[in-house]
């Protein structure tokens, strides 16, 4: 059996090749509905399924042994997504027809080889069995979040996703994180004395460009008049966050203070995320939280058996030596 194993990797790796070279011809060509299989004449011909199931009928045949149209699909999920609308279409599914015949036969190969009773192998394929199963488990354990509870959780977070245009002008200070323009940083005080004055010139019509571009130490916003960019507030340092997120369209905050240093923040259009957009991503984090308290209450309530020579006691850390006492 061993001689074989370098000839059916061999194998293997020539037939995920050839499905994966095929991904660059993709059309995008929707599912058609198969005809089953006779066994007898070996032409599409009517058969009589069971009603509830539907996909059990087969539609093709590999040295006898029957392969029915839920197994084909099964296979045409395994194939990267960009390849699946190609293989659900008349010729892809020819194509991919051919590659399971390669691996049905290297299966049967294997099972005159006798590798499906080879410890090692019923190991492998027990715990793929674990795997699928426990994951079909947990899809029907979890289920689709209703749109009522998707809704209630953008709610709550709907404003971390809004961003804004933001300007702002900086005034450095000692031990800020941004350096003046020039000579020395000025304590905080002096910096929020300053910002304050300038604060006050834009209240009376000062252009907050132009201040931004003659008084902001920060240089790479200064040089576009203040502009940040789009930004969520949610992403600004905390102290800043309340500040900004409770401006309105061309408004002009108080001078406030970071680790860079004191800024006076102008707010420009806001743009908000819309609950339809939004969707899929609080399904997926409602699944992912679900899933992970199902797995969580399933683990603390199974009844788990170790067998104390494979699994061997944790160490405990080594105790320090109590200190010595110096003499008096």
């Amino acid at each position: 059996m061993r001689k074989e194993l370098p000839l059916a990797i061999i194998a293997i790796v020539v037939i995920l090749g050839v499905c994966y070279g095929l991904a660059a011809v993709r059309p995008n060509l929707p599912a058609t509905p198969s005809t089953p299989f006779s066994a007898t004449t070996g032409q599409k011909s009517p058969v009589t399924n069971d009603k509830n199931d539907k996909n059990d009928k087969v539609v093709m045949r590999v040295n006898g042994e029957p392969i029915t149209e839920r197994e084909f699909n099964a296979f045409l999920q395994q194939a990267p997504e960009q390849m699946q609308a190609y293989y659900a279409s008349p010729d892809g599914r020819r194509t991919l027809a051919e590659q399971l015949v390669k691996l049905k036969t290297l299966e049967q190969e294997g099972r005159k080889l006798g590798i499906d009773n080879d410890p090692e192998a019923k190991s492998r394929i027990e715990v793929a069995k674990a795997n699928i199963v426990a994951a079909y488990a947990l899809q029907k354990l979890v289920g689709q979040p209703s749109d009522q509870r998707m809704r209630a959780e953008y709610e709550k977070q709907k404003n971390t996703f809004d961003t804004v245009q933001l300007y702002h002008i900086l005034i450095a200070y000692q031990g800020g994180g941004v350096p003046p323009r020039t000579g020395t940083p000025p304590s905080e005080a002096d910096a929020m004395k300053k910002a304050q004055a300038i604060e006050g010139q834009l209240h009376r019509g000062a252009d907050f460009g132009q201040v931004a571009h003659n008084e902001s130490d920060d240089l790479n916003s200064a040089a576009e008049g203040g502009r940040i960019g789009e930004i969520s507030p949610a992403s600004l340092p905390q102290e800043v966050q309340s500040t900004v997120a409770s401006l309105k369209e061309n408004q002009v905050s108080q001078p406030v203070k970071s680790q860079y240093g004191i800024h006076i923040f102008k707010a420009g259009a806001h743009t908000g995320r819309k609950f339809e957009e939004m969707k899929p991503m609080f399904a997926a984090k409602i699944q992912r939280d679900e899933a992970e308290a199902t797995l969580n209450r399933l683990q603390k309530s199974a009844k788990v058996e170790l067998d104390p020579q494979f699994f061997r006691p944790v160490a405990a850390p080594p105790v320090p030596p109590p200190p010595r006492r110096g003499r008096s």
